[in-house]
């Protein structure tokens, strides 16, 4: 069964004068993706591939490298521009371009956000999203079947994890 694993980059700075794209990781920020690692090793099987698509915002960007250190290298990773400010529909179609058994995207709200919304089956923990999906966040999402094809129907909020 896929499982996509939905990663709110962490907390950023906001340095004057630098676009928003290009705003780095704050010393919170840095601490609290330090341990986004740990907790994701707990919901990826040890043999289990792995595929990550990043947002192209240095925040996101330096959230990944930081969480990486801590998990190793996914079986294949890009960057992708089209994660920037992404809207639901987006991340979802980037979700089907992952061949891996575990594919993790690592973006921004509110589209994260919104398209762990969409699911209607949240399981314990996850019903908190709908309080709020904040920095160095995570949900995972587990589809029934074999295959990346998204549909609200098919997949159910299996967890939600705020690593702080």
């Amino acid at each position: 069964m896929p499982t996509l694993i939905l990663l709110r980059h962490a907390k950023s700075d906001y340095p004057p004068g630098v676009p928003d794209h290009d705003r780095p990781l704050s010393a919170r920020g840095r601490r609290n993706a330090a341990t986004i690692g740990d907790q994701l090793r707990a919901f990826i099987p040890a043999e289990a591939s792995v595929d990550v698509a990043v947002s192209t915002a240095e925040r996101t960007q330096q959230t990944w490298q930081i969480v990486q250190s801590d998990l190793g290298s996914p079986d294949q990773r890009w960057n992708d521009s089209a994660l920037y400010l992404a809207e639901p529909e987006a991340i979802a179609e980037v979700s089907r371009c992952f061949d891996a058994e575990v594919g993790i995207i690592v973006g921004h709200n509110p589209g994260l956000e919104e398209l762990a919304l969409s699911i209607p089956e949240r399981r314990g923990a996850a019903a908190d999203i709908t309080i709020k999906f904040p920095t160095s966040a995570f949900a995972v999402i587990e589809f029934d079947g074999g295959d990346w094809q998204w549909a609200p129907a098919v997949a159910r909020v299996s967890a939600f994890v705020i690593c702080r």
